[in-house]
């Protein structure tokens, strides 16, 4: 992976992205590319409604002009932190890690398509319960407009990624696209488990994914496990853990929005709980 998009939002979430994405460059000599999201705070004024005189619009605007000028600061406040620590080469170059910072504003969430269309990758923390809707229709827009896969930190974001890894195997074409879009890490990686939760619903077996993992020289096992009583995504991680995984392959909302949304998913779970890193593809 030599293009990592980490999209920056000026929080706390933005150590955990650019640790996770030192991880994972390292191993390749990629280029992490920090690119802070600003909204516009003009944006806001289409919003106003009736009863709001000229000077409330300007005091609007002047409020969302000192948050975005904070959250600037805050975030390359946290990149140049970054920087010291992981020591990124400001040139690209083969088998060294390299770094960029630039900010855009305008629309949120749309404005990272783009930009994430052209990247290997886009690497963001997960979604804590006290953020706002910004950080989740990043992840959100990434992941369905975004046509690569999106990486979520875990809570401590960076340590050993990429070594060990766990496949979470359905057989849907969203796991196979996950599969796909991540092999250049999984053929880099030390161990590949693929793994089968069995919830009683006519499981895939994961030998024919092994069996092509293989032949890709890539040191594959497979297992099908029961579901606990805590469902999919808590027997997933309680697999990975047992297996010392440090990233989870998913495909992502394998099921329809509305089964999601009425009956909980693994995606979703994996959004907000997860405590390892975890790359989804759509």
């Amino acid at each position: 992976m030599k293009r990592l998009l980490v999209p920056l939002l000026g929080d706390a979430g933005d150590r955990a992205a650019l640790d996770l994405g030192t991880a994972i460059a390292r191993r390749s000599g990629g280029h992490i590319e920090a690119v802070l999201f600003l909204r516009d705070p003009n944006d806001m004024i289409p919003l106003v409604g009736d009863g709001f005189n000229a000077g409330m619009v300007d005091s609007i605007v002047e409020a969302g002009q000192a948050q975005s000028e904070e959250r600037e600061a805050a975030a390359r406040a946290t990149f140049a932190g970054w920087q010291e620590a992981a020591a990124p080469s400001l040139e690209p170059g083969p088998g060294r890690l390299s770094a960029s910072f630039t900010s855009v504003t305008g629309p949120l969430p749309n404005g990272i398509a783009r930009l994430a269309r052209t990247a290997d990758m886009t690497i963001l923390a997960r979604t804590e319960p006290e953020d706002g809707q910004e950080r989740g229709g990043l992840i959100e827009t990434a992941l369905f407009e975004g046509g690569r896969p999106v990486v979520l930190a875990g809570p401590l974001g960076g340590g050993e990624v990429g070594r060990r890894i766990v496949i979470a195997w359905n057989g849907s074409a969203e796991a196979a696209r996950a599969v796909s879009m991540s092999m250049p890490m999984l053929q880099a990686a030390d161990s590949v488990k693929v793994i089968v939760v069995d919830d009683g619903d006519a499981p895939e077996a994961p030998d024919e994914l092994v069996r092509t993992l293989s032949l890709w020289g890539i040191a594959a096992t497979g297992a099908t496990v029961a579901v606990s009583k805590e469902g999919i995504s808590a027997t997933l991680e309680a697999e990975a853990r047992h297996t010392d995984a440090d990233l989870i392959v998913l495909g992502a909302y394998s099921h329809s929005r509305i089964r999601e949304f009425v009956m909980g998913g693994v995606t979703d779970d994996a959004l907000r709980d997860a405590s390892l890193a975890v790359l989804l593809a759509r």
